[in-house]
């Protein structure tokens, strides 16, 4: 753990459209704040041209000890990579559609408990995933059914872990869609077929559905899930490993570990990280940047049944 005591400034990051009712009110509770424990502040509402870049150029102009993200996922990450080797360190507000960092770092949804945990506990490390050098991942990618599935939990406006369930049987009912890659690490190639793949920093989907029972995210490694084709008696099988982290049955799924792989794909296909849909992928190029951000939480969740399934 590092040493966090609260610094003379804090620079705020605001998704201007994010659930964040009372805005003037957050105002208040920051300078009520600032009195308390002393410290200057800023507030940044992010905007859609340049947004990382504009990000960054605030964050560089101001000089705070501490940065706090007020957003979901979409805002998080370009304040998380804006602080990658620096001293600096991030804070997270969850206030955003898709907040699966925040869940699975275990941060409160209300504003007064999160800024309230940010000012009194010290920051641990984060790892950060690196795609074709260009796309930074601090919670998880996929490709296939997760996808899928929460473009039907947020059309037909479900919630939580059971609203997420009952759009995972609806997909897992309908047609498939397989795709075909190669993952080539350090060991060898290896070829699969798939429903599912994704590289997770983490344990959870933000509905909390679990993914990855093995995911840590300060251990220097990520890991790839693969959800192979399976047979319609299997639907039930896999219900119980999303909701419950259950992966002991590996004929359907297999997770491998690693620091640095290569995964080229027969045909092209639409990635999901962090948030950000990255369209027509034909190869991807993965790395873990071991520690890369120090940021404020106090336990990151974990499941029930934490196994440990590698190959």
């Amino acid at each position: 753990m590092f040493n966090s005591p609260v610094p003379d400034k804090i620079l705020f990051i605001a998704n201007p459209t994010s659930r964040i009712i009372d805005k003037e009110g957050a105002r208040n509770e920051i300078s009520r704040l600032s009195r308390e424990f002393r410290f200057a502040w800023d507030i940044y509402y992010t905007e859609k041209q340049d947004h990382d870049l504009k990000i960054r150029e605030k964050i560089n102009e101001y000089k705070p000890g501490l940065v706090v993200a007020i957003g979901g996922d979409g805002t998080i990450n370009p304040v998380a990579t804006a602080l990658i080797g620096s001293h600096m360190e991030l804070g997270i507000i969850p206030a955003g559609s898709a907040n699966g960092l925040a869940y699975n770092l275990g941060i409160p949804s209300g504003f007064n408990e999160a800024i309230d945990l940010i000012l009194n506990e010290g920051a641990k490390p984060l790892d950060a995933i690196v795609i074709n050098n260009r796309h930074y991942c601090y919670h998880l990618s996929d490709i296939g059914i997760n996808a899928r599935i929460v473009k039907r939990f947020e059309q037909e406006g479900s919630k939580g872990l059971i609203g997420y369930g009952k759009q995972m049987i609806k997909e897992l009912l309908s047609k498939r869609d397989i795709f075909s890659f190669t993952i080539k690490m350090p060991g060898g190639k290896k070829r699969f077929r798939a429903e599912l793949l994704a590289i997770a920093n983490a344990r959870y989907f933000g509905t909390g559905a679990v993914i990855n029972p093995a995911g840590r995210f300060d251990d220097g490694r990520f890991e790839i899930i693969v959800i192979k084709p399976y047979p319609w008696w299997a639907i039930f099988y896999l219900i119980r490993m999303f909701l419950f982290g259950s992966i002991e049955d590996r004929r359907f799924v297999r997770i491998l570990s690693a620091t640095e792989t290569e995964i080229s794909f027969d045909k092209k296909q639409d990635l999901q990280a962090d948030g950000e849909i990255i369209r027509d992928v034909g190869r991807l190029q993965i790395r873990i940047i071991p520690s890369a951000v120090k940021v404020r939480y106090r336990h990151a969740r974990r499941p029930d049944n934490d196994n440990r399934a590698m190959p």
